[in-house]
Order: structure tokens, then sequence, then C-alpha cells
């Protein structure tokens, strides 16, 4: 009966230790499995966190990249709107002090078209929410005077050797744009004028030379 006794003692004694190895074995591999896992969590964060920062990145260079044409494109608008001015403003004293009827007519041109030049420009500034210059600026107003204190063939020949060199930048100026502006309105805008540029030029050239013959 002892002996039977001692035996259960043992039996039980023995499958406490097998479940006990085994307790810990399935513990041993569980915080094995939960470290792997934690790793394989950290590597997949840290690889969407190099993605959204460099997605962040590329964003900002767009960014920077669209500000820098639309300031370009906003430099272009503001110097066209002086070119504008300045050729109305010159055209209409060539109307009263011109003694040539090329200057005068010149001076009517000028007038006329870059005075629907400016209309036009004020409509695409609006819509591209740009600011024009509201004032002649100190270098129209240094040209106007320039020519001002200039009377008779003098006067002639100064006018339109002005608008020779003047319309020649301002087509160089319109060309570089078309080429480079993104903006779809401001390259209609300005292949629409260059025609018209390069025909003031053609009468300025000719009055000019109708002037050196004087």
């Amino acid at each position: 009966m002892k002996t039977r006794i001692i035996f259960n003692i043992q039996t039980i004694i023995v499958s406490v230790v097998i479940a006990s190895i085994g307790f810990i074995s399935c513990t041993g591999n569980s915080s094995s499995s939960n470290t792997k896992s934690m790793d394989s969590m950290n590597t997949t964060n840290k690889t969407m966190n190099t993605a959204t920062s460099e997605n962040e990145q590329n964003m900002r260079m767009k960014n920077d990249t669209a500000e820098i044409k639309t300031g370009l494109d906003a430099a272009f608008m503001t110097k066209v709107a002086e070119i504008n001015m300045e050729e109305i403003k010159l055209g209409k004293l060539a109307q009263q002090k011109g003694t040539m009827p090329h200057v005068k007519e010149l001076g009517k041109m000028m007038v006329t078209e870059h005075t629907k030049a400016m209309d036009d420009l004020k409509v695409l500034a609006k819509t591209k929410m740009v600011n024009l210059p509201a004032t002649e600026s100190e270098e129209i107003m240094d040209a106007y005077k320039t020519l001002s204190a200039k009377t008779g063939k003098e006067f002639d020949k100064a006018y339109s050797s002005m608008m020779v060199k003047g319309h020649q930048e301002a087509i160089a100026l319109f060309e570089t744009t078309v080429m480079d502006t993104k903006d779809a309105d401001v390259k209609t805008m300005a292949n629409k004028t260059l025609p018209g540029l390069k025909t003031h030029l053609k009468h300025a050239e000719m009055c000019q030379k109708e002037c050196e013959k004087m």
C-alpha cells in the first residue's frame, strides 16, 4: 500500500515537472515571436517615415518652384505695365512736340495700341492676383524729362531712337517669356502681343531713317 502511494506521488511530481518545462518553453517561444514582430513593426514604421519625409520634401520643392515661376510671371507683368505706361506718356509728348508727320503718327500709334495692351494686361493681372504699378516709375519720369527738354529735329531724332531701342528690348523680353513661362495664359498674352511689337519696331525704324535724312 505504501509502495503504491509513493509511486503515485512520484508520478504526480514527474507530471508537474513536465508541464512546467512545457510552459517555460512556450513562454520563451512566445517572447521570441513578440520580439521579432516588434522589430518588423519598427522597420516598417521607419520605412513609412522615410517615404513620408521624402514626399514632403518633394512637395516643398515643387511648391518652391511654382512660387519662383509665379514670381517671374508677376515680374514680367509688372515690367510690361511699365513699358505700356512709358510708351503712352512719350507717345502723347510726340504728338505735341514732334515736327515730322512720321513722328506724330508713331506717337499716336503708341498711345492707341499700348492703351489697349494695358487694358488687356489689367484683365490678366486681375485673374493672376498680380498688383500692377499704379504710378509711373522714376525711369519713366527720367525718360520723359530727357525727351521733353529737346525741341525740333533733335526731339524727332531722340524720340524715334528711343522707340527703336525700347521695342527691341520689349521684343526680347516677350520672346524670353514665351520660352520660359509655364503659365499658359501668360504665354498666350506674350505670343499675342509680339506681332504688334514687331510692327511698332518697323515703324520706329522707318521714322528713325526719315529723321536721319534731316
